[in-house]
């Protein structure tokens, strides 16, 4: 055994280690000098008795709890308490190797989970334990030794331009038969289209601004938030179509003003329940499948009716630059890998095009 002070801690004071090496005297040599090593650069950890589903609530509470949103630590909560906690829960965090995370994904992907579902746990890990080398609790980081499936790039669905129309047309004058338009000319997120304020909203203008989110959360209820990302906060012009049905809202919200006088709750919000209050976005996403099962239509999520705007926009030759700002998506490669089963067509449409500009100029 022996005893030698390391560097101050980041309280100042010196600290003692104490270390045990066995072996030859070349071998405790050897131990002593990457000891010794490991000091100077700062990257000694002390052992160490923590739990993985310790540490993971510490990280949670601390960490994740200053930089994430509620409803993104209501996401990691989730995860772990399903996938972490029952399995390497109990394992000791300084002795968690990347065999161990296999064996999750392993587990995860034969019980019949998707791809998308391990990728996200496995970055869920990363960062926790990332986190846990800046913190000395950790030399190294077990996840990246662990071998996730790739995340698969399922072609988005979306109805064809006939069967949108068919959609919007009965619809109208439902519940949310406007919300459903304005979803199809915007391609605004549920959250987007549920947070928005008629002060984020200029109709002389013709544009409107993504500066908040409306989520239910577990135990918190309705709460408004900031867009996740710098690309989600944005600006869009609107069409003359969507100006139009904005006008149509605002003018149908002042007459259920007058209507419930005094009940009425002027929340600011543009799509709101008759007596003013805001819409809970679990509502809408139970509407549009009843009205899909209503009327016999292909099946489609309420988050389709963005992606046929994004790809109706893309068919439409709008650039994809465009397009994907007005999405919302942090990078123009997100929008390319989302929608590539429209680009083929277009690329030779744009070679149709430079053929035809040629011929004009010959």
């Amino acid at each position: 055994m022996l005893l030698f002070n390391a560097l101050p801690d980041g309280s100042g004071k010196r600290k003692r280690v104490t270390a045990t090496f066995k072996g030859t005297r070349k071998e405790v040599e050897k131990r002593l000098r990457e000891k010794l090593a490991e000091i100077d650069n700062n990257k000694h950890v002390d052992k160490s008795k923590e739990t993985v589903s310790q540490f993971m609530t510490r990280w949670m509470d601390t960490h994740v709890a200053m930089k994430c949103t509620l409803r993104t630590a209501q996401g990691y909560h989730g995860y772990i308490q399903r996938y972490i906690d029952p399995t390497i829960g109990s394992v000791i965090l300084q002795k968690l190797t990347s065999i161990q995370i296999d064996a999750i994904y392993a587990a995860m992907m034969a019980s019949g989970l998707s791809n998308t579902t391990v990728v996200q746990l496995h970055r869920i890990l990363r960062k926790a334990l990332s986190w846990g080398i800046g913190k000395n609790v950790l030399t190294s980081n077990p996840a990246d030794g662990a071998t996730p499936p790739k995340k698969r790039q399922h072609r988005m669905e979306m109805w064809d331009v006939p069967t949108i129309s068919k959609f919007l047309g009965l619809s109208k004058g439902t519940r949310f038969g406007d919300l459903y338009n304005f979803a199809v000319l915007t391609g605004l997120r549920r959250s987007e289209i549920c947070g928005l304020k008629w002060e984020s909203v200029d109709l002389t203008v013709g544009s409107l601004s993504v500066v908040a989110v409306l989520h239910r959360i577990k135990g918190h209820g309705l709460v408004e938030v900031e867009p996740k990302t710098t690309g989600s906060r944005r600006s869009l012009d609107l069409a003359s179509e969507t100006i139009d049905l904005l006008h149509s809202i605002r003018g149908r919200q002042n007459l259920e003003r007058l209507e419930y006088g005094p009940v009425w709750n002027d929340t600011g919000y543009v799509i709101t329940h008759p007596v003013g209050s805001p819409l809970i976005p679990d509502q809408i996403i139970q509407d549009f499948a009843s009205v899909i099962k209503k009327y016999g239509l292909p099946h489609l999520t309420f988050h389709g009716l963005r992606h046929a705007h994004a790809t109706l926009s893309l068919k439409a030759g709008i650039n994809p630059k465009i397009v994907s700002e007005a999405l919302g998506h942090s990078k123009v490669g997100i929008t390319l890998d989302l929608y590539s089963h429209v680009l083929p067509n277009m690329q030779k449409e744009a070679a149709q095009v430079v053929a035809d500009l040629l011929k004009g100029e010959s």
